[in-house]
């Protein structure tokens, strides 16, 4: 008798579970769904509130008490409702999580031996994990990504120095400046003629810059490429470095290792007879 009362009492707990993880889950999508309505509205009056703030105070003057009740809404809510929908989340799977534990023990007569309070570390863990996920997921396509970009641009410059040399492989040495085989021309400089485009030239100007980011000789190889995008991307990644420079630096340390493959370091190479 005792254990048929054990199951009627669990399934009245899985109800009340069910109940609230509907009722929570709903609460947060509804909340989730106006903060994203608010940012948008928020990202457009932003512009036009802090230009009419600068140009033209006196103007805010003018605007009725009732729509600054609104106006207020928009741009406290997102920050307040972002909040609020974390809060949801973490009690909807602390007490769903608890009830539904405790329901099926009811119902099978097991005991898990679970406290209610290590319901709130098991979701910070959780949530941890989901974050951590999500992080090598974006590294992994940032990852694929530059590495499209690198085999790009390598094949851009392949394209560049097949055009401008005919594909000879003769356009070195010349330290950057030298004539090639099939190439661009060789005017004499007179007033008004024609500057023709050096790819060498270009080639190396870029080559140095984006070795000099990464702080490595110019003799440099693939190897010490990596070691060194490693150590300066970790050094001033956006997640990491919050700094106001972090993004711009991470930027031009990602186009550097994009230019420094290993075909465009044996090109320098080639071009300047190292």
């Amino acid at each position: 008798m005792k254990r048929f009362f054990s199951k009627i009492w669990g399934y009245i707990i899985f109800g009340i579970a069910k109940f609230f993880d509907v009722i929570l889950g709903g609460l947060n999508k509804g909340i989730s769904f106006l903060v994203n309505i608010t940012k948008r509205i928020r990202n457009v009056l932003a512009p036009i509130t802090i230009g009419v703030l600068f140009f033209s105070p006196f103007l805010f003057r003018l605007i009725p008490i009732f729509l600054w009740i609104p106006l207020l809404i928009i741009f406290i809510f997102p920050f307040l409702g972002s909040g609020f929908v974390s809060f949801l989340e973490y009690w909807k799977y602390v007490l769903c999580e608890f009830l539904y534990d405790k329901s099926e023990d009811l119902i099978k007569g097991t005991s898990k031996g679970q406290i209610f309070g290590s319901y709130g570390d098991k979701y910070k863990k959780q949530k941890a994990a989901q974050e951590e996920a999500e992080r090598r997921k974006k590294y992994a396509e940032e990852a694929a990504a530059r590495e499209k970009r690198r085999q790009q641009q390598q094949e851009q410059w392949a394209r560049i120095f097949e055009q401008f040399f005919g594909g000879t492989g003769s356009y070195g040495p010349f330290g950057g400046y030298g004539t090639g085989t099939g190439g661009y021309g060789t005017g004499t400089g007179g007033y008004g003629q024609a500057r023709y485009y050096n790819p060498a030239a270009d080639f190396n100007q870029q080559y140095r810059k984006h070795c000099d980011v990464l702080e490595i000789p110019y003799n440099t190889d693939e190897y010490q490429v990596k070691l060194a995008y490693r150590k300066k991307a970790k050094e001033y990644h956006p997640d990491i470095n919050k700094s106001a420079n972090a993004t711009q630096k991470f930027q031009e340390i990602s186009s550097a290792y994009e230019f420094l493959s290993q075909e465009n370091i044996d090109r320098y190479k080639r071009l300047n007879n190292m």
